[in-house]
């Protein structure tokens, strides 16, 4: 399966760790990344600036 259908399964468990807000976008991106046995340091990240 693609990343990005493991995001909402990952934004649910992300949600329930108790980690700052600046974290969550990090967290849930590896998060996902782990679920879709992606390699996070290969994932290309687009910037919104």
């Amino acid at each position: 399966m693609q990343f990005q259908n493991y995001l909402i399964d990952a934004v649910n468990d992300v949600l329930d760790w108790d980690i700052p807000e600046e974290a969550l976008t990090e967290a849930v991106n590896a998060q996902a990344c782990l679920m879709a046995r992606v390699n996070p340091d290969e994932m290309t990240v687009f910037s919104s600036d």
